[in-house]
């Protein structure tokens, strides 16, 4: 016969606590967090096999077709992220080019404003890198655009006379950027300058900034003005000379040229009072070389005096 021993009423309150907390327990196998059940995650198709006994074979399959499907998932987030970068590319591109026809429509000519002697193979303006930067970057940027160079000095193998050898070179690469991520590219090169009263160095970056000035000219499509000038002055005939007189009418006639280069270089009033000191046949002989001292004139009476005593250094 068993004896009931009545509680006293306290003990019965905590025993009911006590059994309300334990029915608010989560159930077995979830995990308590932050104050709130969280249940675990399913099992994989392997451990579900391993617990109902699979045999050895059956769990080197199933292990051989988890592995195929995870390969497939991942080969899939490759291809769809290289699927994203290409969609990119094409419309970072298509912004490329539609800004560049907009830069193209501000109608950018680039004007000849250095004079260049070279003696008895004529004279020419030339475009100067300079100016044709200050000209163009406000349009580029306004366009979305930037441009920048990579200049490389180095050697390069030349044949000459039969013999092959390195010879110095100058490497020039134009970047035209755009906002939208597309970049453009032109690689040009050539042989240093052969200036003898410049230095080595010198004559490279003369090479360099001509590099320079073609590579962003060419890459934007921008034209300089009178774009053919600069070739068609490199043949152009000095004054005639009378070959009965021989070699000497040749040094006064190039004496002549130097002395009318060097009054142009002062602005047009040198210029103009050199003009009257030579006789109308000397007059006419100068023919369109006397043109581009003027234009080399105006350009010394724009720049002052000072600056028109310098224009026809080489860069």
């Amino acid at each position: 016969m068993n004896n009931v021993i009545d509680a006293p009423p306290q003990v019965l309150a905590q025993q009911a606590q006590a059994g309300t907390a334990l029915a608010k327990q989560p159930a077995q196998g979830a995990i308590q967090g932050a104050g709130h059940a969280i249940p675990q995650q399913p099992l994989s198709v392997i451990e579900q096999a391993i617990r109902t006994g699979a045999t050895a074979d059956q769990l080197e399959r199933l292990l051989q077709l988890q592995v195929a499907a995870d390969n497939h998932r991942l080969e899939m987030m490759r291809e769809k992220r290289r699927m994203d970068e290409e969609d990119r590319s094409k419309a970072a591109k298509a912004a490329f080019l539609r800004d560049l026809a907009g830069f193209r429509g501000e109608n950018i000519v680039i004007p000849k404003s250095k004079y260049v002697d070279r003696g008895r193979a004529g004279s020419f303006m030339q475009a100067e890198y300079g100016t044709a930067a200050a000209l163009m970057s406000p349009a580029l940027s306004k366009h979305g655009f930037s441009f920048r160079h990579d200049m490389k000095f180095g050697a390069k193998r030349w044949m000459t006379e039969g013999v092959e050898s390195d010879a110095p070179w100058v490497y020039v690469t134009c970047f035209l950027e755009h906002r939208d991520g597309h970049t453009e590219r032109l690689e040009l090169d050539g042989p240093p300058g052969d200036l003898s009263a410049n230095t080595p160095v010198q004559n490279m970056q003369a090479t360099a900034s001509y590099l320079k000035r073609q590579s962003l000219l060419a890459i934007t499509g921008t034209a300089t003005q009178e774009e053919d000038d600069e070739n068609g002055m490199k043949r152009r005939p000095s004054p005639r000379r009378d070959d009965a007189q021989g070699g000497e009418a040749g040094e006064a006639a190039d004496a002549l040229l130097d002395a009318g280069r060097a009054a142009a270089m002062l602005g047009m009033a040198s210029l103009t009072k050199w003009w009257a000191t030579l006789s109308p046949r000397q007059q006419k002989d100068m023919g369109t070389e006397f043109l581009q001292m003027r234009k080399a004139a105006r350009l010394a009476d724009e720049r002052g005096p000072a600056a028109g005593a310098e224009g026809g250094s080489h860069e």
